[in-house]
Parts: C-alpha cells; structure tokens; sequence
C-alpha cells in the first residue's frame, strides 16, 4: 500500500497524462487519416508538397500539445509529491471517483504503483481495517459468530452499498444487524484487476479475517454484486484448490446481478473495438475501446480463474473458453436476477436485461445449461442492475437466508443435545 495517500493532484495528473495519450492521440491519428484520404488528388497529379507541409504544421501543432500536457503532469505530481492537494478519499465524492477509476484503468495504476490505486481490504466508515487482531478488536466490538461479507461490482466501493438509504430507509448491512444474528463486513477492491487476481486477493484476505475474528467464527455468509459475485466464486474457487478451510463455514452465496455467463454491454465493447478498427478514421476510437482494464474484458464471459484468461490477448480474441469451477458442496448459492421490464419477456428486458446484465446471465444460465448446479433463483421485475444494491425486496430475501441458517444451527444443536 502506498505510504501517502491519493491526492487531487494526483487525479489531476492521471487526467492529463489519458488525455494526452487517449484525446490527443485518438484527434491526431484521426487528422492523419482524414488528411491522408484528402490528398490523393494531390498525389494523383503528382506533388506532395501541400501534404508534406501539411504533416509538417500538424505534426508540430499535436507535439506541442502533447509535450505541453507531459510537462504539466509531471509538474502536478511533483506538487502531489510534496504534499499539495487535498487527499482525494477524504470525501466521499473522491472515494467514488478513486473507484470508478480503478474499474476503468486499475490493471495499470497497480503497474505503475500509482497511489490511486486501491488494495482490498476490509472497510469501515471509509477507512480501510487491517485484518488483524485489535483492528478487528476495535472495528467490530459487537462480533458476532456469522461473518456477513459483502463484495461491490465494477466501479463501485464499500459504501456503493448505502444507495438509496434516504429513500428505503435502511441498507441491507443494517437489517442484517437489526434482524439477523450475522454482523455485515464490506470488502473494497481495485476492479479493474482480474477477477481471478481479485479472488486470490479475497482467499487471502478471509483467511485472515477468520483467524483474527474478535469472536470464534462459525458461519459464514457471501454476498457479491454484479462482478462482486463472480470474485466470491472466485475466491472460493481458489480457496478449494490451495486447501483453504475458510470455505468450510460458507453456507450461503448470495449473487446479485452477477454475469455469471458474461456481461453484454463488455461483448458490445469487444465487438464495437473489432469493427471501429476497419477504417483508418476510426480505429483510434476502437484503441480507447482496447484501453478497458482487465477487469472489464473478464467480465465478457465471467471468467474467475485465470486459466481462462493466461497467455491469451483477450481485447484481441473473443474468448469463448471456459472452465468449469465446482461450487461448495455444502453451500446454498443464490442468484438474484432484475429486468427493467415488468416481466422477463418485455421488450426492455429482452434488450438490455437489467440494463447491464441479461436475465438468462444474471440467473446463472450458459450455452451448455446451469453454471453452478443447484443454484436458488429470485426474480425482481422493474428495476435496474444498481438497485440491487439496496432494495427492500432483496433486503428481505437476504434477512431470510441469514436467519434459515440460524434456523439450521438450532435445529442441529438441538438434535445433538
């Protein structure tokens, strides 16, 4: 983790370093494309005087510009090196941005160590909680045995979870303590990672949390949204082949609007890319497509292992391989799908599903059947992919899993007793 944190400068230096690199780059090659068609006639009668001038102006206007945006970042971080700007994620607008920008360009920011980029951890009021002993200690004093653990999507943060509090009044961690006997922990991760890198990062992560729990764990519980559950399968994929014990005390996976079958809007991305490609004029734009992090070009078909994905160029391919990942045998899954539509056949849920996930993806269906045999499915009509976030009708459905689950250690102690 980075010693200083994120700051305004440190946003301002990412944005002039993309816009030279995206905007100034996808302008200039367009200009060449375009200048380059114009000038066949000048060719045809046999002068490339007015073009070589041409490329002479052009390429010393976009140098200037691009040199000009270089040198203004590297000014901005030398201010964000000495301390100026205010720490991007001492707001909460700043935490949603630090997160939407990691979905978009996390892979890279990780590379380059830049201090926006994020490192999963366990969260609490905005601030990250190591998973040990007296932070535990300290974050959770109302421990209790079931470990609630709730995992965001794409773009979104810890605290994407209180959607809409104003209006329904409460949040599902919130009933979760009020009604239930579990106690809600969210995770917050870079998502612009591979899912499966995300999953190994969430192993290692509940591994500790149960061995450093204020309180002996004894249940738990998993709740991923959209890409969030696909690196609970993930993690529980990985956790099985390593010999993990954590996943002994899963006995609920809880999936909302997850692609478990990939998403549309990234096959449309990969397709739009492929086709802008074809003509000069456009393929810069199709190269902003390609610049899509990790995450995003997973979440094309659900990959969570990185077999997957290995050794392959995945902007370059589409990528139809998969490998089957064995679910907890003694855990109930449940999948959670939405349509816009009042019903699954509506014109708006058969286009756009839940406006970023399709029904059929979202309920765990694939080519060749059911993704993870035995899933439990929900259907919630007349409302979009964010909404699963936080709506009463999921809210009760979550409180009455939890509960069952106490139900079953009851009715199991008292069989023993």
């Amino acid at each position: 983790m980075p010693s200083e944190p994120a700051r305004t400068t440190d946003v301002a230096a990412l944005m002039l370093e993309y816009g030279d690199r995206l905007v100034v780059g996808a302008v200039r090659d367009v200009h060449q494309a375009v200048a380059s068609r114009a000038f066949r006639a000048t060719r045809v009668v046999g002068s490339r005087v007015p073009e070589s001038l041409h490329d002479a102006v052009a390429t010393s206007i976009y140098g200037a510009i691009s040199g000009v945006l270089r040198v203004s970042s590297g000014t901005v971080r030398a201010l964000s090196a000495r301390g100026v700007g205010r720490p991007v994620e001492s707001s909460r607008l700043g935490r949603g941005v630090v997160a939407a920008v990691n979905g978009l360009v996390g892979d890279e920011l990780r590379r380059l160590d830049d201090p926006q980029a994020i490192t999963m951890a366990i969260r609490v009021d905005g601030s990250d909680v190591p998973a040990t002993g007296w932070p535990l200690r300290e974050a959770f004093r109302d421990a209790t045995s079931h470990v609630v653990v709730f995992v965001h999507g794409l773009c979104e943060d810890d605290e994407s979870w209180n959607a809409m509090r104003k209006s329904q009044g409460s949040t599902y961690g919130e009933r979760i303590v009020a009604e239930t006997d579990g106690t809600p922990v969210f995770v917050r991760y870079n998502t612009g990672l591979h899912i499966s890198e995300n999953g190994k990062h969430l192993d290692a992560l509940m591994r500790q949390l149960v061995e450093n729990w204020p309180t002996r764990v004894t249940r738990v519980t998993l709740v991923g949204h959209s890409m969030g559950g696909l690196v609970v399968r993930a993690a529980t994929n990985h956790a099985t082949a390593t010999s993990g014990t954590w996943t002994g005390l899963v006995r609920d996976v809880v999936c909302l609007g997850t692609p478990h079958a990939g998403a549309a809007l990234e096959k449309a991305a990969h397709a739009g890319a492929r086709v802008l490609r074809f003509l000069p004029e456009s393929r810069p734009f199709g190269t902003i497509l390609d610049t899509r992090s990790a995450g995003i070009v997973d979440l094309r078909h659900g990959y969570i292992s990185a077999d997957e994905w290995e050794g392959q160029d995945l902007t370059a391919r589409w990528g139809l391989d998969r490998i089957a990942a064995a679910p907890l045998a003694h855990a109930e899954y449940h999948f959670v799908a939405a349509t816009l539509g009042a019903t699954r056949r509506h014109p708006l849920s058969a286009v756009l599903g839940d406006m970023l996930v399709h029904f059929s993806s979202a309920a765990g269906i694939g080519r060749s059947g059911s993704i993870v045999d035995g899933a439990r499915f929900e259907y919630l009509p007349s409302a979009s992919h964010f909404a699963l976030l936080n709506h009463p009708r999921v809210g009760d459905w979550l409180v009455e899993w939890v509960k069952a689950s106490a139900r079953e250690r009851r009715a199991i102690t008292a069989s023993i007793s």
